[in-house]
């Protein structure tokens, strides 16, 4: 296997402004022979305020092992609500799309044959490139001719809905809280911050271009999706509505909602439970924002500093670490492997 990272920008194309010197790339796991294989963007979740290991490299491993290569998106995160992603996120997956598509020799991999994977806020992530992804902006010419469209899409427990769904997600995405906003009648007024979403002229808009399932059209590729009945963080009825719109569009899909099993279960085994093969590559902004905090740059107190600092996704303080396989959630790569191949017509390796 070769492991390789891949920058996604150059210094001066990038300028969030919570980057604090990150700059988004992808890590590839590729195969050492000069075979074409199929490819597959995974696009971890994490609210949108950090991006998780769980659902990185375990998975692309998961999938290197049935023949594709296979990519881990590190793209723009906002930790701490200051700075609304907008169409940051959706910038940093369509570049990487294109960046797949214009190093398909580099990569080994087949142009038309590319998948994207998200789980939670990645499968938010994931399905606004399925839907949006003539939106997803690029400034380099020679990469905006090249299309962002995955040619499937997988989405695993995501975040689809704005009206019932994490909050916390659509904050940071947005920098709105809808609850808030209905309640302090702002559903009207012009949304603030940079990286306007396109055609969005309220608030209220732009809730709406980021709730998925209004925004389906005929353009979305076949979707994969799975969810558990019991996810109290993500509600099921977010995939169910997505499905129904698929449906009502004449999409390909396939829906399987497993009996039980919490949010943010990966890849739900033992691997999984144990946090092992689990690199923290994916952390990065989330490391360079608490080093800012603790040199002043962002104005927090020591309480906020040491909860960046002990924070049990990135941090120095000790995980809790009470994680139970679900045996029945484990059979989703398998079923995910068919699906995929059986849509872009490549052999079943198992």
């Amino acid at each position: 296997m070769i492991c390789e990272r891949i920058e996604l920008y150059k210094e001066n194309e990038y300028d969030y402004p919570m980057a604090f010197g990150f700059r988004p790339f992808f890590m590839a796991y590729l195969h050492e022979d000069r075979e074409i294989h199929p490819a597959i963007l995974i696009i971890p979740g994490g609210g949108y305020e950090f991006v998780s290991s769980r659902e990185g490299e375990i998975v692309a491993k998961r999938f290197f092992s049935k023949g594709y290569n296979t990519f881990v998106l590190v793209y723009t995160i906002d930790l701490m609500d200051l700075a609304p992603l907008k169409m940051q996120a959706l910038g940093d997956a369509g570049r990487a799309m294109r960046l797949l598509r214009s190093g398909k020799e580099r990569f080994g991999i087949d142009p038309e044959k590319i998948a994207v994977l998200g789980f939670s806020a990645g499968g938010h992530l994931a399905a606004s490139l399925a839907v949006h992804h003539k939106d997803a902006p690029e400034k380099d010419p020679e990469l905006a001719v090249l299309s962002a469209r995955p040619d499937v899409s997988v989405l695993c427990y995501p975040v689809i809905s704005t009206t019932d769904t994490h909050n916390g997600t659509i904050k940071a995405l947005l920098g709105i809280n809808r609850e808030e906003a209905l309640l302090e009648g702002k559903m009207e007024e012009a949304p603030a911050g940079p990286y306007p979403m396109p055609g969005c002229v309220t608030v209220s808009d732009e809730l709406q271009y980021a709730s998925l399932e209004t925004q389906v059209t005929e353009d979305v590729p076949p979707t994969f999706l799975w969810h558990t009945s019991t996810d109290a963080s993500v509600p099921v009825s977010n995939s169910y509505r997505y499905a129904e719109a698929l449906k009502k569009h004449g999409i390909r899909h396939s829906l399987h909602i497993f009996s039980r099993g919490k949010h943010g279960l990966s890849l739900a085994n033992e691997e999984w439970a144990d946090y092992r093969n689990s690199p923290d590559y994916t952390y990065e902004q989330c490391h360079e924002i608490t080093q800012a905090a603790v040199r002043g740059d962002l104005g927090v107190d020591e309480e906020t500093i040491r909860l960046l600092q002990e924070n049990d996704h990135f941090g120095s303080g000790i995980r809790t670490r009470d994680d139970v396989p679900v045996f029945e959630v484990t059979v989703w790569p398998e079923m995910v492997h068919a699906f995929i191949a059986d849509v872009l017509g490549f052999a079943v390796s198992v």
